[in-house]
């Protein structure tokens, strides 16, 4: 018996079926387009089977714009705040000059008011001598800031040295403790007793004085009119030891600690010679 007859009438139903479908879904078609005035309207079985992916989409797309946002804002924010932080950096440096001016003129009031009026200028520590044997300073001041040979180099604490060399923009300070140098030192506090200090590195010096004269461990010594370099009355330092006397001395020596630390200065006033 053959099988080709049912399977002819099974298709022959199906194709009824469908042809039957189309017939009843072209009427509700083209009533859809009439009621929505010829705008096609898909199926609510469609819509619905797509909405999900219309929906994750849709939240793709918000979080792609929310990145976007985000990613601009911060880019926003980071440029603000290096531009913030340069600003903050030229503010810093513009205030640590103006406090350094400020503590300039405040050394300048105290030094005309304490040593002496004749104030030249103020100049900045460039350089110190490396070597262990000497002590001397370079300033970035010069002749053509009014600086001259032997004038005497100060800071509010006490006398620095005087001046030994000097070009248009820079100077050599020859400080207390350097070898070379001599100023003549008295007893503070009107005790009187002229005496002579030379320098004895790396941060020391000595003193000289005649034996009449009672100098004993912390007595402060200042600068006398001896030998016509420096004003009188600026301090050098404090006596520190009084070396045991010799049978043929003639002579009290002391070890004097300056009182200023050549090694830390920045900022030293140079005054007018005498």
């Amino acid at each position: 018996m053959s099988l080709q007859g049912p399977r002819r009438f099974q298709k022959q139903s199906a194709g009824h079926v469908w042809g039957r479908a189309a017939l009843l879904y072209l009427p509700l078609l083209a009533l859809s387009m009439v009621a929505t005035r010829f705008q096609l309207v898909a199926p609510l079985a469609l819509t619905s089977g797509i909405q999900p992916v219309t929906r994750a989409f849709l939240i793709a797309e918000q979080n792609l714009t929310h990145a976007y946002t985000t990613l601009t804002q911060d880019r926003d924010l980071s440029r603000r705040y290096y531009e913030v932080r340069r600003q903050n950096d030229v503010l810093r440096q513009s205030n640590e000059l103006l406090q350094r001016e400020v503590a300039r003129l405040r050394q300048v009031t105290q030094i005309t008011a304490t040593q002496a009026p004749s104030v030249v200028g103020i100049g900045q520590v460039t350089a110190v001598d490396p070597s262990p044997l000497l002590s001397r300073l370079t300033i970035n001041k010069g002749t053509a800031q009014g600086l001259r040979l032997r004038m005497p180099v100060t800071v509010p604490a006490g006398l620095v040295g005087q001046v030994v060399e000097v070009s248009s923009g820079n100077a050599v300070v020859l400080s207390l403790v350097d070898p070379e140098s001599r100023v003549g030192v008295t007893l503070a506090r009107n005790k009187g007793g002229r005496g002579l200090a030379f320098g004895t590195p790396p941060d020391r010096m000595k003193a000289q004085f005649s034996l009449g004269v009672d100098v004993k461990v912390g007595d402060e010594l200042v600068t006398s009119s001896l030998g016509g370099v420096f004003p009188v009355g600026i301090k050098v330092g404090t006596v520190e030891r009084v070396l045991p006397l010799g049978p043929n001395d003639v002579n009290r020596v002391v070890t004097v600690k300056p009182a200023v630390d050549v090694n830390v200065v920045e900022d030293v006033t140079v005054l007018g010679g005498l």
